[in-house]
């Protein structure tokens, strides 16, 4: 199922309605940890017991930053929100029996809710790009890349090829996610996919093809290949096609990137340079540490 939420651009998924809410709920008002809990308490969750057989630990709507630490398979970790007194982050544990409570608890406080069918018309590719490079200008190659990804989405599944230094040398991974099942896998190459994994990244035995999910093999795989390609002449330098081990973003294109800033407790400079375009969103919340 996918939701829209009147004023708020965009179409949800389940698993991602009610960090839009929050997002734009507390972009609006000032709100301390307790205050936002007697808005939308723990219960609106659902039933315990049902949540952590079915879906995976009983979270709460939100939690904060600190606390979800060691669940972060559980919420949008990658996108907290400030409230005045603590970050907090929106728990992705949302089905059929736990997000009309939520739904009913946001439309108390003002918003309205709708399905929304997936549609062709409606299945416009979404892009993301993201790329980290260490910050040497004594480099012969130019700035050298630590990681990189390339996400598209149609709606319907997702294609990612990610480029990333592993200590040893760099290497290609390509990965493939499919929204309806949640059912995704990777693989060295773009090419011959046969195992898929659930979210908790056991294995599917239902899933051993692109065809297994109604699609054309040959067809995902030129995709995530070409993918690949244009990646690799818009960004990197001549050599990285055939060097892999020297990828890195040229000199010239120095002004697209920008230095790479975290925050604990304050803001530091972490030495690297990293590009970021499009809509981080459509990366499945579930990989999302294993893309960036």
């Amino acid at each position: 199922m996918n939701y829209q939420i009147k004023g708020i651009d965009g179409v949800f998924e389940a698993e991602k309605l009610a960090l839009a809410v929050l997002q734009d709920y507390c972009s609006k008002n000032d709100f301390t940890f307790k205050e936002l809990k007697g808005i939308f308490p723990d219960e609106v969750q659902g039933d315990k017991d049902y949540i952590k057989q079915k879906i995976g630990g009983n979270t709460g709507v939100f939690d904060t930053l600190v606390e979800a630490k060691d669940r972060e398979d559980y919420f949008a970790s990658f996108t907290p929100i400030n409230l005045t007194d603590a970050s907090i982050v929106v728990s992705t544990c949302w089905g059929e029996r736990n997000l009309p409570l939520f739904i009913d608890k946001a439309e108390a406080v003002g918003y309205s809710i709708s399905l929304v069918a997936i549609e062709e018309s409606s299945l416009a590719t979404k892009h993301y790009t993201y790329i980290k490079t260490i910050n040497n200008e004594n480099s012969d190659q130019g700035f050298p890349i630590v990681s990189s990804c390339v996400v598209q989405t149609n709606g319907k599944y997702t294609l990612i090829f990610k480029l990333s230094h592993d200590g040893d040398g760099v290497m290609d991974q390509y990965y493939f996610y499919d929204i309806q099942t949640k059912v995704g896998g990777s693989n060295g190459s773009p090419w011959d996919f046969e195992e898929f994994t659930d979210v908790n990244d056991e294995w599917v035995e239902a899933y051993i093809s692109f065809e297994d999910f109604g699609l054309d093999s040959n067809k995902i795989s030129e995709t995530l290949y070409n993918m690949r390609l244009e990646f690799v002449k818009t960004y990197l330098n001549e050599t990285s096609d055939f060097v892999p081990s020297n990828a890195a973003i040229p000199f010239d294109k120095r002004d697209i990137l920008k230095k790479e800033v975290k925050h604990d407790g304050v803001d530091y400079f972490t030495g690297n340079l990293v590009f970021e375009e499009g809509d981080e969103d459509i990366i499945p919340l579930d990989w999302a540490r294993k893309i960036k």
